[in-house]
């Protein structure tokens, strides 16, 4: 009787997590507050037309207010996958890996910091992750967004 009982709540509580993923779930964000959407749609939209795999420049990661992993593709165009859960391999990707000629700062040595302006060739994805946003804040927001799922060293 106990194990009936115990297989029923389970069998209750997963249904339950199921039903509250919905609003996880969506591509709708109609609730989430404007600069949220933003956030969400500046990420996104830069991936409409990129192929898969495409080329890009890493420029630098970053941890300002929020943590930025940025690259540059051979489009022009910018492409952040920060707080993403990206596949980066054997990469020394670091926190810190972009340069502050402007500071009077000592040499970013880190190993990180050497791939900065090399290319690579990014293969991407979309994921159930999220934004953190706004102004500073650090709320978490659930959206499908881009991660790398595989990343090489590009030659020319």
């Amino acid at each position: 009787m106990r194990a009936s009982i115990m297989a029923t709540i389970c069998f209750v509580s997963s249904f339950t997590m199921a039903l509250g993923q919905d609003s996880a779930d969506t591509r709708s964000y109609e609730a989430y507050p404007e600069a949220a959407q933003y956030e969400i749609a500046t990420i996104t939209d830069s991936f409409d037309e990129v192929e898969n795999p495409f080329i890009a420049t890493y420029l630098g990661s970053e941890f300002h207010d929020y943590f930025y992993l940025p690259f540059r593709g051979a489009n022009g165009v910018y492409y952040d996958f920060g707080y993403r859960n990206n596949n980066l391999g054997e990469i020394p990707f670091g926190e810190f890996d972009a340069p502050y000629p402007e500071l009077d700062a000592p040499e970013n040595t880190s190993p990180g910091a050497k791939l900065v302006g090399g290319k690579f060739l990014i293969y991407w994805e979309y994921e159930l992750s999220y934004v953190i946003c706004c102004e500073g804040a650090q709320n978490s927001y659930p959206a499908w967004l881009p991660r790398i799922s595989k990343i090489e060293h590009y030659k020319d």
